[in-house]
Protein backbone atom coordinates (compact mmCIF):
# COMPACT_ATOMS: atom_id res chain seq x y z
CA UNK A 1 0.00 0.00 0.00
CA UNK A 2 3.00 2.29 0.28
CA UNK A 3 2.97 4.98 -2.35
CA UNK A 4 -0.80 4.79 -2.86
CA UNK A 5 -2.91 7.85 -2.18
CA UNK A 6 -4.37 7.83 1.34
CA UNK A 7 -7.89 8.02 -0.07
CA UNK A 8 -7.73 4.71 -1.97
CA UNK A 9 -10.23 3.03 0.35
CA UNK A 10 -12.45 6.10 0.50
CA UNK A 11 -12.46 6.23 -3.29
CA UNK A 12 -14.01 2.77 -3.31
CA UNK A 13 -16.60 4.01 -0.85
CA UNK A 14 -16.24 3.73 2.92
CA UNK A 15 -19.83 2.50 3.16
CA UNK A 16 -19.15 -0.21 0.59
CA UNK A 17 -16.08 -1.30 2.57
CA UNK A 18 -18.15 -1.52 5.76
CA UNK A 19 -20.71 -3.70 3.94
CA UNK A 20 -18.02 -6.01 2.55
CA UNK A 21 -16.28 -6.38 5.92
CA UNK A 22 -19.60 -6.91 7.73
CA UNK A 23 -20.71 -9.51 5.21
CA UNK A 24 -17.43 -11.44 5.59
CA UNK A 25 -17.69 -11.37 9.38
CA UNK A 26 -21.27 -12.67 9.24
CA UNK A 27 -20.35 -15.41 6.74
CA UNK A 28 -17.53 -16.55 9.02
CA UNK A 29 -19.74 -16.49 12.13
CA UNK A 30 -22.38 -18.59 10.38
CA UNK A 31 -19.76 -20.99 8.99
CA UNK A 32 -18.54 -21.57 12.57
CA UNK A 33 -22.11 -22.05 13.78
CA UNK A 34 -21.65 -19.23 16.28
CA UNK A 35 -24.38 -16.92 17.53
CA UNK A 36 -24.37 -13.12 17.58
CA UNK A 37 -24.46 -13.31 21.37
CA UNK A 38 -21.51 -15.69 21.64
CA UNK A 39 -19.24 -13.71 19.28
CA UNK A 40 -20.25 -10.34 20.77
CA UNK A 41 -19.51 -11.60 24.27
CA UNK A 42 -16.10 -12.99 23.30
CA UNK A 43 -15.20 -9.75 21.47
CA UNK A 44 -16.41 -7.58 24.36
CA UNK A 45 -19.05 -5.68 22.35
CA UNK A 46 -22.84 -5.52 22.41
CA UNK A 47 -25.00 -7.79 20.29
CA UNK A 48 -26.66 -4.76 18.69
CA UNK A 49 -23.26 -3.31 17.72
CA UNK A 50 -22.12 -6.63 16.20
CA UNK A 51 -25.40 -6.82 14.28
CA UNK A 52 -24.82 -3.29 12.92
CA UNK A 53 -21.26 -4.22 11.92
CA UNK A 54 -22.46 -7.35 10.10
CA UNK A 55 -25.10 -5.28 8.26
CA UNK A 56 -22.42 -2.77 7.20
CA UNK A 57 -24.03 0.18 8.96
CA UNK A 58 -21.06 0.52 11.36
CA UNK A 59 -17.36 0.12 10.64
CA UNK A 60 -15.53 -1.06 13.76
CA UNK A 61 -12.35 0.57 15.00
CA UNK A 62 -9.14 -1.40 14.54
CA UNK A 63 -9.04 -2.65 18.17
CA UNK A 64 -12.66 -3.86 17.93
CA UNK A 65 -12.02 -5.43 14.54
CA UNK A 66 -8.98 -7.23 15.99
CA UNK A 67 -11.12 -8.64 18.82
CA UNK A 68 -13.82 -9.69 16.34
CA UNK A 69 -11.44 -11.58 14.06
CA UNK A 70 -9.92 -13.28 17.12
CA UNK A 71 -13.40 -14.35 18.26
CA UNK A 72 -14.05 -15.71 14.75
CA UNK A 73 -10.68 -17.52 14.59
CA UNK A 74 -9.45 -15.31 11.73
CA UNK A 75 -6.61 -12.89 11.16
CA UNK A 76 -7.01 -9.33 9.89
CA UNK A 77 -5.14 -10.43 6.77
CA UNK A 78 -7.65 -13.21 6.09
CA UNK A 79 -10.55 -10.80 6.56
CA UNK A 80 -9.15 -8.04 4.35
CA UNK A 81 -7.16 -9.98 1.75
CA UNK A 82 -9.86 -9.53 -0.90
CA UNK A 83 -9.72 -5.72 -0.72
CA UNK A 84 -6.92 -5.20 -3.25
CA UNK A 85 -7.76 -8.10 -5.55
CA UNK A 86 -8.20 -7.30 -9.19
CA UNK A 87 -11.73 -7.10 -10.48
CA UNK A 88 -12.04 -9.71 -13.23
CA UNK A 89 -14.98 -9.85 -15.61
CA UNK A 90 -15.19 -12.09 -18.63
CA UNK A 91 -17.58 -12.34 -21.50
CA UNK A 92 -18.14 -11.77 -25.18
CA UNK A 93 -18.94 -8.55 -27.02
CA UNK A 94 -21.75 -9.62 -29.35
CA UNK A 95 -21.02 -8.41 -32.89
CA UNK A 96 -24.71 -8.53 -33.77
CA UNK A 97 -25.68 -5.96 -31.09
CA UNK A 98 -24.58 -2.55 -32.44
CA UNK A 99 -23.86 0.41 -30.21
CA UNK A 100 -21.83 1.28 -27.15
CA UNK A 101 -21.96 -0.66 -23.90
CA UNK A 102 -20.34 0.34 -20.59
CA UNK A 103 -18.01 -2.37 -19.29
CA UNK A 104 -16.39 -0.65 -16.35
CA UNK A 105 -16.78 -1.59 -12.72
CA UNK A 106 -17.94 1.15 -10.33
CA UNK A 107 -14.87 0.60 -8.14
CA UNK A 108 -12.46 1.36 -10.97
CA UNK A 109 -11.00 4.77 -11.69
CA UNK A 110 -11.15 3.86 -15.36
CA UNK A 111 -14.15 4.08 -17.67
CA UNK A 112 -14.36 1.17 -20.13
CA UNK A 113 -16.79 0.69 -23.02
CA UNK A 114 -17.19 -1.54 -26.04
CA UNK A 115 -18.35 -0.23 -29.38
CA UNK A 116 -19.86 -2.35 -32.16
CA UNK A 117 -20.22 -0.25 -35.27
CA UNK A 118 -21.58 -0.96 -38.75
CA UNK A 119 -19.52 -0.25 -41.90
CA UNK A 120 -19.58 3.46 -42.70
CA UNK A 121 -21.02 4.40 -39.31
CA UNK A 122 -19.53 7.47 -37.60
CA UNK A 123 -19.71 8.93 -34.16
CA UNK A 124 -18.10 10.36 -31.06
CA UNK A 125 -16.21 8.40 -28.40
CA UNK A 126 -18.55 6.05 -26.50
CA UNK A 127 -17.39 7.48 -23.19
CA UNK A 128 -16.40 10.94 -21.91
CA UNK A 129 -12.83 11.75 -22.98
CA UNK A 130 -12.05 15.47 -22.39
CA UNK A 131 -8.93 15.77 -20.24
CA UNK A 132 -8.48 11.98 -20.05
CA UNK A 133 -5.83 9.49 -21.05
CA UNK A 134 -7.58 7.33 -23.67
CA UNK A 135 -6.87 3.84 -25.01
CA UNK A 136 -8.68 2.32 -28.02
CA UNK A 137 -8.19 -1.30 -29.12
CA UNK A 138 -9.72 -2.66 -32.33
CA UNK A 139 -10.63 -6.31 -31.85
CA UNK A 140 -12.29 -6.86 -35.23
CA UNK A 141 -12.71 -4.70 -38.34
CA UNK A 142 -11.18 -1.25 -38.83
CA UNK A 143 -11.66 2.30 -37.56
CA UNK A 144 -10.36 5.70 -38.48
CA UNK A 145 -9.97 7.77 -35.33
CA UNK A 146 -9.72 11.55 -35.34
CA UNK A 147 -8.03 12.61 -32.11
CA UNK A 148 -8.01 16.37 -31.61
CA UNK A 149 -7.95 16.82 -35.40
CA UNK A 150 -5.26 14.21 -36.23
CA UNK A 151 -6.38 11.01 -38.06
CA UNK A 152 -5.22 7.46 -37.28
CA UNK A 153 -6.26 4.26 -39.10
CA UNK A 154 -6.53 1.16 -36.90
CA UNK A 155 -7.12 -2.42 -38.02
CA UNK A 156 -7.80 -5.58 -36.03
CA UNK A 157 -5.21 -5.93 -33.27
CA UNK A 158 -4.16 -2.25 -33.44
CA UNK A 159 -4.39 0.14 -30.52
CA UNK A 160 -4.06 3.84 -29.93
CA UNK A 161 -3.37 5.67 -26.72
CA UNK A 162 -3.42 9.41 -26.19
CA UNK A 163 -3.06 11.67 -23.17
CA UNK A 164 -4.98 14.83 -22.32
CA UNK A 165 -7.47 14.27 -25.13
CA UNK A 166 -9.97 16.96 -26.03
CA UNK A 167 -12.15 15.12 -28.57
CA UNK A 168 -12.26 11.82 -30.45
CA UNK A 169 -14.44 10.97 -33.44
CA UNK A 170 -14.50 7.65 -35.24
CA UNK A 171 -15.59 6.07 -38.51
CA UNK A 172 -16.00 2.35 -39.10
CA UNK A 173 -14.33 1.01 -42.26
CA UNK A 174 -14.63 -2.23 -44.19
CA UNK A 175 -17.54 -4.48 -45.04
CA UNK A 176 -18.35 -6.01 -41.66
CA UNK A 177 -19.02 -4.67 -38.15
CA UNK A 178 -16.11 -3.32 -36.16
CA UNK A 179 -15.66 -4.23 -32.51
CA UNK A 180 -13.51 -1.90 -30.42
CA UNK A 181 -12.80 -1.52 -26.71
CA UNK A 182 -12.28 1.96 -25.26
CA UNK A 183 -10.76 3.02 -21.96
CA UNK A 184 -10.54 6.52 -20.48
CA UNK A 185 -9.10 7.57 -17.16
CA UNK A 186 -11.14 9.92 -15.09
CA UNK A 187 -9.62 13.41 -15.55
CA UNK A 188 -7.23 14.47 -12.82
CA UNK A 189 -7.90 17.60 -10.89
CA UNK A 190 -5.51 20.44 -11.63
CA UNK A 191 -4.19 20.18 -8.07
CA UNK A 192 -3.18 16.53 -8.68
CA UNK A 193 -0.96 17.32 -11.64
Amino acid sequence: MAGRPPDHLAARGGEALARRVGSRLRERRLALGSTLTGVAEEAGISVSYLSAVEKGTNMPSLPVLARLVHALRLTLHELLREEDRAQVRTGEIPADEPGARALDHPDLRLRVASLVSAPGERGEAPLPVPGSAVFVFVDRGALVLEVDGASYALGAGDALDAVDVGDIRWESLGERPTISVWGASRPRSRAGR
